[in-house]
């Protein structure tokens, strides 16, 4: 597939998975062998990355919004480079619900096989998340 057809794929995906919750669009548009890659933790096989990971933030975001800022591909690759705005109302890595809307920025790097994502590198800005939350309260002298 050509760089345009891949952009229109992670379009897609971002647009039924994040923004609409439906995950039943992951069955077409993810490889049947898929892996998820977050800093610091270890891969994520399968259908887990696709029942657990928007799930967990479904749940805490609920209004979430993903905004693609910029995709740029090359061959299999497409880079996402977006912006998350939602409201917290349910805990998100350990931070309990505070009720403020919030808004984080991230970048993700796709790897398609066949018209489908087949791996995915995640880094986010949950700092500036965690600050806005509060749960970082202690690191805001840091970064000042």
């Amino acid at each position: 597939m050509g760089t345009e057809e891949n952009k229109a794929i992670i379009r897609r995906f971002v647009e039924e998975i994040p923004n609409m919750g439906n995950l039943a669009a992951a069955d077409e548009l993810v490889a049947g062998v898929f892996t998820l890659h977050f800093p610091n933790m270890p891969p994520i096989e399968g259908a887990q990355a696709f029942n657990e990971i928007p799930t967990a933030i479904r749940t805490a975001f609920p209004d979430l919004v993903e905004t693609i800022e910029e995709l740029v591909a090359e061959g299999d690759r497409v880079v996402e480079r977006f912006t998350l705005r939602g409201t917290h109302l349910g805990e998100f890595m350990g931070i309990p619900p505070t009720g403020k809307p919030v808004s984080w920025t991230a970048m993700a790097f796709y790897r398609l096989e066949d018209g489908r994502i087949a791996e995915c590198w995640v880094e986010a800005n949950f700092l500036g998340l965690a600050l806005q939350t509060g749960a970082a309260s202690a690191a805001r002298g840091l970064l000042t």
